[in-house]
């Protein structure tokens, strides 16, 4: 499915208070101004996300089973009759005049950061089976390039949820691990510098919230250089996406308070 691709440009204010990054945690007026795009649940998936995957699977807005966070957006997958791997999964931000936001080369030198709580429940894991739960996702590479990355958020089967960096050549590393639990909502932002480069003065870079802290790399770092776009756009996927070892038992995810801004504080869920 093609998707239009429409360049949203960003005020001169609201990369200023990109510039300025975390430590000009913003006032309410002030955050609200930096989110560049909400996911509605008052909307359907259809009107919030230019593709929906369905291979197989259903997106629906259904409350939230904890009784917390009130209506969310429902995941949920199933095993593929043909054998291959499940995908059911979101791509890309619908904006409420119905055109895609797109992140492309009009972005790069800006700072961006993605926000959003996620439940798991149920996940079936499988020893050695990987499960990618959240994708920051490049499109249209050309061939000598990967064709996925930049960020996979992923389980391999042992416990541990991590996030996997891929580069422009294809070599990727898990960068980030932590217990996956199952059953409770999980918060997140990922903040990244768009670019093409990994090194230099333009280098880009990826850094990771999680549960409303900052989280270490596995270079001790809290950033870590980074390519975070190649081919023509890099954009969310929410969702499961399952390997083919992977193939048995319902998994669902729940998407609440999604959010893409110009500043940490537009987009951290409370909580």
């Amino acid at each position: 499915m093609r998707r239009r691709l429409v360049t949203i440009g960003i005020p001169t204010a609201l990369v200023a208070a990109a510039a300025a990054g975390v430590a000009g945690v913003a006032g309410t007026s002030q955050a609200a101004s930096a989110v560049l795009w909400t996911a509605n649940p008052s909307l359907t998936p259809a009107q919030n996300f230019p593709e929906l995957q369905l291979l197989p699977g259903k997106i629906t807005v259904a409350n939230d089973p904890l009784g917390k966070y009130g209506p969310s957006f429902r995941f949920e997958t199933w095993q593929n009759a043909n054998g291959s791997k499940a995908r059911c999964e979101s791509t890309g931000m619908l904006q409420p005049n119905g055109n895609p936001l797109v992140i492309n080369n009009s972005y790069v030198g800006q700072t961006l950061y993605f926000g959003w709580r996620t439940l798991w429940d149920p996940m079936p894991i499988q020893k050695g089976a990987w499960i990618s739960l959240f994708q920051l996702h490049i499109e249209n590479a050309p061939s000598s390039q990967a064709q996925a990355g930049p960020l996979v958020l992923r389980t391999l089967g042992d416990g541990l949820l991590r996030l996997q960096l891929t580069r422009p050549n294809g070599s990727s590393a898990d960068i980030w691990s932590a217990p996956l639990v199952l059953n409770t909502w999980h918060t997140f932002v990922v903040g990244f510098k768009v670019s093409r480069a990994a090194t230099g003065a333009s280098a880009g870079w990826v850094s990771l919230w999680y549960e409303g802290k900052p989280q270490k790399f596995t270079n001790g770092s809290t950033t870590i250089a980074a390519a975070t776009l190649w081919g023509t756009e890099v954009h969310p996927k929410w969702g499961v996406y399952r390997s083919g070892a992977n193939k048995t038992g319902h998994a669902v995810e729940y998407l609440n308070d999604g959010k893409l801004g110009t500043t940490y504080a537009a987009v951290a869920p409370a909580g």
